[in-house]
């Protein structure tokens, strides 16, 4: 028959008649029950009772180790004393299940704690689960494992050639030398040549700096990076820069969401009311001949308003964001802007809410590492994020013609592809 559930005082009502009808400290007794428990396991080990001299021994004691930490019941914690041999070891069974209790234990507060769970609340719960609080040896233990997963991840080897490579960076608040700084946490995504989106690593800086960048890039050539057939990005000098010294020779495609609004800062706010509708039916083209149009359209209209600084501004950008059209038509509206990294960081953010400021450097990496290696583990794992083959991407860049994009036509140059359909920037004049 199904028992009852009880409520909180009902179970401390019953704890206290338990205390009651018990004759002297109940936790005590119940300790010296486990200890008889754990000494009984050792003579069936030994093969004889203590001091007992039989030709059926096996070994001998050699005293007691304390428990590091006491077993917690509902009625307390209770100290356990672990018998030691002359040769070998010994471990009792019954705190085995003590064991598991810890591992799940812990494996329950590090999943509240990536969830966004406070301490506060986790100490609620383990209130109401008759543990007691939380100690901070336990979160410490706790607190270690997290570190030496997310260091093994951080460190991991990386395939030599990814299709895609997104970067960009959030900024967080860590407590540093008492003060509170804001801290540049830079992150790497890419596409494995399989299909399967990967979190190539994380890295902490003061700020987006072509330092920190710089960094974080050496980085993931020393775990084994060598090529990305295409680094997707926002305009960042620092961040360019690089990618220029660290992986020379490859394409990059700027962040056309980024460069979209970009646009709309060169003109006032009334010539919005013209420019958005243009950059939205180019950034929203689904051909290149509808790219091609829509580029005509926009350097024609912004000719007849006289807006020569944003017609400057267009023709030195236009290499920058026209670079995914010579990739795979199925692949543009994932490569033509860091959208699939934005939801990656607003998923971070989401998490930190909690904290709000962390209060070191170890603390933001350990939820931050464990957050992006859950992540990295489920995409590795799960559906193809793309799956057009890597031979095609390859064979598209065979074909395609190195450009200058300038007001004038197609002029050759080392950045950027136009592709043998014959695209090229063209403005009216």
């Amino acid at each position: 028959m199904t028992q009852p559930k009880r409520s909180k005082n009902e179970m401390a009502e019953i704890v206290k008649l338990i205390h009651e009808a018990v004759p002297g400290d109940f936790v005590k007794v119940l300790g010296q029950g486990i200890q008889s428990i754990i000494d009984a396991e050792l003579t069936a080990r030994l093969g004889a009772e203590p001091y007992q001299r039989v030709e059926s021994r096996t070994n001998y004691p050699n005293g007691y180790r304390e428990r590091k930490e006491p077993l917690s019941t509902g009625l307390g914690p209770i100290s356990v004393s672990i018998p030691k041999l002359r040769s070998g070891s010994f471990y009792p069974s019954i705190l085995e299940q003590y064991q598991r209790v810890d591992r799940a234990l812990i494996s329950i507060i590090s999943e509240a704690y990536f969830a966004g769970v406070s301490t506060r609340k986790m100490n609620h719960l383990f209130v109401d689960l008759g543990l007691g609080n939380i100690d901070r040896s336990f979160v410490s233990r706790c607190a270690a494992q997290i570190d030496e997963e997310v260091e093994i991840w951080k460190n991991r080897p990386l395939d030599q050639r990814y299709a895609y490579i997104w970067l960009d960076a959030i900024y967080t608040k860590i407590r540093i030398e008492g003060k509170v700084n804001s801290t540049a946490v830079l992150i790497a995504i890419g596409l494995r040549e399989d299909g399967h989106r990967d979190v190539l690593g994380l890295h902490l800086g003061n700020r987006e700096s072509y330092y920190n960048w710089k960094d974080f890039l050496q980085n993931l050539k020393a775990r084994g990076l060598q090529r990305s057939e295409l680094w997707i990005s926002d305009e960042h000098d620092g961040l360019i820069k690089s990618i220029e010294e660290c992986f020379p020779g490859q394409l990059r495609q700027r962040c056309i969401v980024h460069w979209m609004r970009n646009a709309q800062s060169k003109v006032s706010k009334t010539d919005l009311l013209w420019l958005l509708p243009l950059i939205k039916d180019l950034v929203g083209s689904r051909t290149k001949e509808s790219f091609q149009l829509a580029w005509t359209e926009l350097n024609r209209v912004a000719q007849s308003k006289g807006k020569d600084k944003l017609l400057e501004w267009l023709d030195e950008s236009y290499h920058e964001i026209s670079v995914y059209l010579d990739f795979p038509t199925a692949h543009w509206s994932r490569i033509k802007c860091t959208n699939s990294l934005e939801r990656l960081n607003e998923e971070l953010r989401r998490r930190e809410k909690c904290i709000r400021i962390f209060p070191d450097e170890k603390s933001c990496l350990r939820l931050f590492g464990a957050i992006l290696q859950g992540y990295s583990e489920d995409w590795i794992s799960g559906k193809l994020y793309l799956s057009e083959p890597m031979e095609r991407i390859r064979e598209n860049q065979k074909r395609a013609i190195p450009f200058e994009a300038t007001r004038d036509g197609l002029e050759p140059c080392s950045v950027g592809y136009a592709s043998s359909a014959g695209l090229q920037p063209v403005a009216i004049r």
